[in-house]
């Protein structure tokens, strides 16, 4: 008879496997399962075994078990164990199988819940060889490769290390999916390009269809990984190894693990989700600087920005742009006074050109512009970017780009005074107000499917109806975005998303009017 230890995820589909091949099986789990073949007594289900499979859940739970059932087997009796452990965990059963004369196999496996389902797991296995060969055909049932590894705790080594390796993996990946879908790539246009490429495991494969459903239940749970990640951790510390990326690993694993341990490991994509808890705390960013300064340097800077200069202050900023003559915008900026001073402030990327643009008009002005872009003072204060998106606060590029007009973005209240004097680009301006039609305006989104990327197309009856320029998501889970509709479709609250490089639908947006 064998003994199956732990109806977990993957002992209970192995219990399954053994059953249907006619093998003579009892199973035990600490919480009882209703099973026809489950016993209530460990040890005495033990002194009747000639093997004893262990898919216990960890260390702890195998040396509290072994340590009650080792003094009642018989000589002989073969400890196959199948727990992911520490390798000290391992060496105490070897030794503790040698003084009890048992045999011993180091076998933790790989392979998820369908794997075990369909009996196509990979064991690892360490210990004598012709013990191994005399449970081959047993091992067999439950998998579809046996791997000889040597002597104890090598092939627990093997499974600690190659569990590192696709934790990390999927870290990488979701930190990816998640970067290039807010830059407009389409996660499965992703998948294709990374299906040619170097990176590509096949662990990706298994995890982009969950995550593009947001689907976390668990293949390989979240604590179990992190558990496996720690012991790696302890590895590397015993051998001398730096291990620094590791840690970020297993650091993301264990705050996944604190918000539900029995998600799948993938769980960590959460990671890139906003606690709405730190929603209103702003972020400090490098930024562009330029100092205007000189005896006329607020009539110049009227002359320019499409806002009044003269009510910023040292404790207010103002928005305003920077338009060329048919008023489309040139540069978002905001403007804050430091004494007799003012202050221009604007993406750090845009220091150059924003320079050049305010220096283009500067002819017979007594105005001095100072680039202080790269001072150590050069930060700014911005919205959280989750804030943002709920809020509907438009940012360059996403929402604020070359070539649009300030009244699609909603600007009109925030960057546009319309009784200061003239500036470049008003007349196109005061007509656009005149007339009170824009071409399109900018929404906030509630999606119903994650990563779902920027540039994404917004569909209504067939018809391109507009399009997404920011995606976030809250801590539960729901996505959130900014998009562009046109006028025509400003009755359309409901809307198709379309890939931005094909027709594939791949959600649904709603307009959301308030939080």
């Amino acid at each position: 008879m064998t003994l199956l230890l732990g109806l977990g995820i993957i002992g209970s589909r192995s219990a399954d496997q053994l059953i249907a091949a006619g093998h003579s099986l009892k199973t035990w789990n600490r919480t009882p399962k209703d099973r026809p073949e489950s016993v209530d007594d460990p040890i005495e289900a033990a002194r009747k075994s000639d093997v004893i499979i262990s898919y216990l859940r960890d260390d702890d739970a195998v040396r509290e078990i072994f340590t009650n059932i080792l003094p009642e087997l018989t000589e002989g009796t073969a400890v196959i164990n199948h727990s992911t452990i520490d390798p000290d965990t391992t060496v105490w059963l070897d030794q503790q199988c040698q003084e009890a004369g048992c045999h011993f196999l180091d076998a933790p496996f790989t392979g998820s819940r369908d794997a075990a389902a369909g009996g196509n797991l990979v064991y690892y296995v360490s210990g004598k060889p012709e013990i191994l060969e005399q449970h081959r055909d047993l091992l067999g049932i439950t998998s579809k490769e046996i791997l000889f590894m040597g002597a104890p705790p090598a092939a627990t080594v093997v499974k600690i290390t190659t569990n590192l390796a696709t934790a990390s993996a999927v870290q990488a990946l979701t930190e990816a999916l998640e970067i290039a879908r807010r830059h407009g790539v389409d996660p499965r246009d992703w998948h294709k390009a990374a299906q040619l490429n170097g990176c590509y495991a096949p662990v990706m494969g298994m995890k982009i269809p969950t995550l593009l459903e947001s689907d976390f239940s668990p293949h390989f749970s979240t604590e179990n990984m992190a558990k496996d990640t720690l012991y790696a951790l302890q590895l590397a510390d015993a051998a001398g190894v730096t291990a620094n990326g590791n840690q970020v690993t297993w650091n993301n694993l264990f705050e996944a693990e604190m918000r539900d341990a029995s998600e799948d490991f993938s769980a960590t994509a959460r990671q890139h989700h906003t606690l709405d808890a730190d929603l209103d705390e702003p972020v400090e960013k490098s930024c562009c600087r330029i100092r205007v300064t000189g005896p006329d340097a607020e009539r110049y800077l009227n002359g320019q920005l499409s806002n009044d200069v003269k009510l910023a202050s040292e404790d207010e900023l103002i928005d305003a742009c920077l338009l060329n003559a048919k008023g489309q915008l040139e540069h978002f900026v905001q403007v804050h006074r430091d004494g007799a001073d003012f202050i221009i402030e604007g993406p750090y990327e845009q220091s150059a050109e924003l320079l050049a643009r305010l220096d283009k008009y500067l002819i017979a002005d007594d105005v001095e512009l100072i680039d202080e872009s790269e001072d150590d003072s050069a930060y700014a204060l911005y919205p959280n970017e989750t804030r943002r998106i709920l809020d509907g606060i438009p940012k360059w590029p996403n929402e604020l780009f070359p070539g649009l007009l300030p009244p699609d973005a909603g600007l009109e209240e925030t960057a546009i005074s319309y009784t200061k004097g003239c500036y470049t680009g008003q007349e196109v301006i005061s007509r656009m107000k005149r007339a009170g039609k824009t071409n399109k305006h900018l929404v906030r989104l509630t999606l119903n499917k994650p990563l779902i990327p920027t540039n994404a197309k917004l569909i209504v009856d067939g018809k391109e109806a507009g399009w997404i320029t920011s995606v976030a998501t809250l801590e539960s889970g729901q996505d959130i975005a900014l998009g562009y509709r046109l006028r025509k479709f400003i009755e359309s609250n409901e809307l198709e998303v379309h890939s931005p490089t094909s027709e594939e639908v791949i959600g649904t947006a709603r307009v959301r009017t308030s939080d």
